[in-house]
């Protein structure tokens, strides 16, 4: 009868060891306002993008709490154009600004993030409007140029809210 007790117990202890592998997750917290660097994967322009369109990013670093990662480098996140102003005659500049919408975590987690990014092209106004008065009214139509990022542009982002990650 001992025997079967003790064989019992070695069978509990050796079901608990297994368990206790298996769960050895572990759940850090990825605070509010944690920074998230991350790449452009394609050309953003005043040239290729329109207001409200898609911009994809990848993260170029881990992120990492307590050392563990909780976003993976290489990680698509999403963007979208707030503002895309084309250059205009009379030597205007185009802007374009884009804002940085959410990733994924290691755990699979959707998480927002948030970054508002602008740049504007070159004014060309003071050439423009100065030849046209001096020389001829055609140098009014010298457009100013267009703003860009180029593919392989970092930009930081950061978290929006806290969030609970498993990482193993």
């Amino acid at each position: 009868m001992a025997k079967f007790l003790w064989r019992g117990v070695f069978i509990a202890l050796f079901l608990c060891s297994i368990c206790s592998v298996g769960s050895a997750e572990e759940k850090v917290i990825l605070k509010d306002g944690t920074p998230v660097m991350l790449r452009l994967t394609e050309e953003v322009s005043t040239k290729t993008k329109n207001l409200n369109d898609s911009i994809h990013f990848e993260v170029a670093k881990d992120v990492k709490v307590n050392g563990k990662v909780v976003i993976k480098a290489g990680t698509p996140a999403d963007g979208t154009v707030s503002v895309c102003q084309k250059p205009d005659i009379l030597g205007q500049e185009g802007t374009i600004a884009f804002t940085v919408n959410s990733t994924v975590t290691v755990d699979g987690q959707w998480l927002s993030l948030r970054a508002n990014v602008t740049r504007t092209g070159e004014n060309k106004m003071l050439i423009s409007a100065g030849a046209a008065y001096a020389c001829c009214p055609v140098f009014g139509l010298i457009r100013g140029s267009g703003a860009s990022f180029p593919v392989g542009s970092e930009t930081k982002a950061y978290t929006e809210n806290d969030v609970t990650v498993k990482v193993d």
